[in-house]
C-alpha cells in the first residue's frame, strides 16, 4: 500500500520569476505552480527534489502531510 503526501511551499517575500517557475516544473510535471506557491499530491510517488533545497532557493515556507 502506498503513502498519501502532501507538498506546499510558498513564497512570501517576493514573486517566482518565470525561469524559477520553469525549473520547478523539472521537480514535478503535474505540481500546481504559481508565483508565488508549488502544490502537489502523491497518492504512488514522491516528490523528486528535496524540499530543504527548495525552500533555500526558492521559498519561504514550507508544509508537508502524510498519511
Amino acid at each position: 500500500m502506498s503513502e498519501y503526501q502532501y507538498y506546499e511551499f510558498q513564497a512570501l517575500d517576493r514573486p517566482l520569476s518565470g525561469d524559477q517557475r520553469e525549473a520547478l516544473r523539472s521537480v514535478s510535471s503535474c505540481a500546481r505552480i504559481t508565483a508565488t506557491s508549488f502544490t502537489n499530491e502523491y497518492h504512488w510517488g514522491d516528490l523528486r527534489g528535496n524540499p530543504l533545497t527548495l525552500v533555500e532557493r526558492y521559498f519561504d515556507a514550507h508544509l508537508y502531510v502524510a498519511s
